[in-house]
């Protein structure tokens, strides 16, 4: 795990429960816990526990809104989705050194296990940076 990443999970005093479980990744508000199945790979734990932690710095205290209605939970999710997203970009143009407008998003997706449903948040970012 990156330092990066220890860093924010230290920032949000967030738990991290790596065990056997039947969905890859949640994350519980009331405990602040993040919990990630064992049977993840390693570019998959990174996906999830940076999408999970998405939730906790952006959501933390909206448990009840999450549950209000589908379209919120799309939204939350959506913008969980980009947190994680916009957390491995950054770190694929530290560590390559490659100009952000000369990045092959679809490359960059499948290097990071991205699905194509975040396409548009991928493209989005990439013309941010």
């Amino acid at each position: 795990m990156a330092e990066k990443v220890i860093d924010i999970i230290r920032e949000l005093g967030v738990s991290v429960i790596v065990g056997d479980f039947n969905n890859p990744g949640y994350y519980v508000p009331e405990c602040n816990t993040i919990w990630i199945d064992e049977k993840l790979d390693e570019c998959q734990h990174d996906v999830v526990l940076l999408h999970e932690l998405g939730h906790a710095a952006k959501q933390k205290n909206e448990i009840e809104l999450y549950n209000a209605t589908k379209t919120m939970k799309l939204k939350m999710e959506c913008e969980a989705n980009r947190y994680m997203i916009s957390y491995l970009f950054h770190r694929y143009i530290k560590y390559t050194g490659e100009e952000p407008c000369r990045v092959d998003y679809l490359e960059f997706m499948r290097q990071n296990d991205i699905p194509l449903r975040d396409e548009d948040i991928v493209k989005e970012i990439i013309a941010d940076y």
